[in-house]
């Protein structure tokens, strides 16, 4: 699917909504992130550790995930865990930056 909204020229393609659960709230929060890697089963976007959806991950590790993709009138629904990259590979990754 993603070929074929790559080459139906799909803007925004790595735009993914991310919900996760606020304990304090008890209320499911959602918010659109930037899909920076697909390393094997891993799926890997970055967050400010100290802002609310970095809590709502500490203390509810599952998440959903949505993409659209109007360009091919998709939606892709995924359920997941979600957890830290390593401290090394989030250093990479904000270094090569230009």
């Amino acid at each position: 699917m993603y070929e074929r909204a790559l080459n139906n020229n799909q803007s925004s393609i790595e735009a993914v909504s991310i919900s996760s659960f606020n304990k304090s709230s008890n209320e499911v929060e959602s918010r659109f992130v930037n899909l920076k890697y697909i390393k094997n089963e891993e799926w890997i976007f970055f967050s400010n550790y100290n802002s609310q959806k970095a809590k709502n991950f500490k203390d509810h590790d599952q998440i959903s995930a949505l993409f659209y993709w109007r360009s091919i009138n998709i939606q892709i629904r995924i359920k997941a865990k979600i957890f830290k990259t390593s401290t090394y590979f989030s250093d990479e990754h904000f270094i090569s930056r230009s």
